[in-house]
């Protein structure tokens, strides 16, 4: 059916999780007319059916962003994991801003069309989550924090979970 996506040309490194972000939503505009699209890690199992009834339910949203969403403080120390080098950007509270986490999520098709169209000048920070995230800032956009999206810990009729 031809549904699924390989980056062959990405190059797996934690600098380059924003790129392939933007090179998902990039080929998969490219690639298919849909009304979502949905990135997700090669590390997790998804329950197509679950995916296919949530996605139904908001087809009539053109501003959608879905995941399982969070926010958090911003790791500062270099020899830290999750270290964001441009940490004084996010202020003196130093908190992320809303986000989906990156193992799985979804953006309806409008939002992956400005992805593709805006990918030269869309910022790219050190996490590919929180890139996503900010390029979804200052658009109108409906958040939906749907926990089963959260595949390390995955609620009952979750859509992922980790293999």
């Amino acid at each position: 059916m031809n549904d699924f996506l390989i980056l062959e040309s990405h190059v797996e490194a934690s600098e380059e999780s924003a790129n392939k972000a933007k090179n998902f939503f990039t080929s998969a505009v490219k690639l298919w007319d849909s009304d979502f699209y949905i990135k997700v890690d090669d590390d997790a199992f998804v329950n197509i059916d679950e995916l296919k009834k949530l996605i139904a339910s908001h087809r009539d949203k053109p501003h959608v962003y879905i995941g399982c969403m969070k926010s958090g403080n911003v790791v500062t120390e270099v020899d830290q994991r999750w270290y964001e080098r441009e940490w004084w950007k996010f202020g003196d509270g130093k908190s992320y801003f809303r986000h989906a986490g990156g193992q799985m999520y979804g953006l309806s098709r409008l939002l992956a069309q400005y992805v593709y169209a805006n990918r030269d000048i869309l910022h790219n920070y050190a996490h590919e989550d929180i890139s996503v995230g900010s390029w979804m800032l200052g658009l109108h956009v409906e958040y939906i924090d749907d926990r089963r999206f959260c595949c390390s810990s995955p609620p009952r009729g979750a859509i992922c979970n980790n293999l």
